[in-house]
């Protein structure tokens, strides 16, 4: 293998890792957009702080 071979494996290595990185931080990027909607959602269901069974607040 000569050193033009090396170099060019190397730099389709290196893009092809800077490739996968990006798409595994957009799809964690985007997991994180779900599960923020979901929980946002759900904080509409919660119930009062008097209310909450859990709570040691007693109006």
């Amino acid at each position: 293998m000569t050193l033009m071979d090396a170099v060019l494996e190397l730099i389709k290595l290196i893009s092809l890792m800077i490739f996968v990185s990006s798409i595994g931080a957009q799809g964690w990027i985007a997991f994180l957009d779900i599960t923020k909607y979901f929980t946002n959602e759900l904080e509409r269901f919660r119930p009062e702080p008097a209310h909450d069974k859990y709570s040691r607040m007693r109006p």
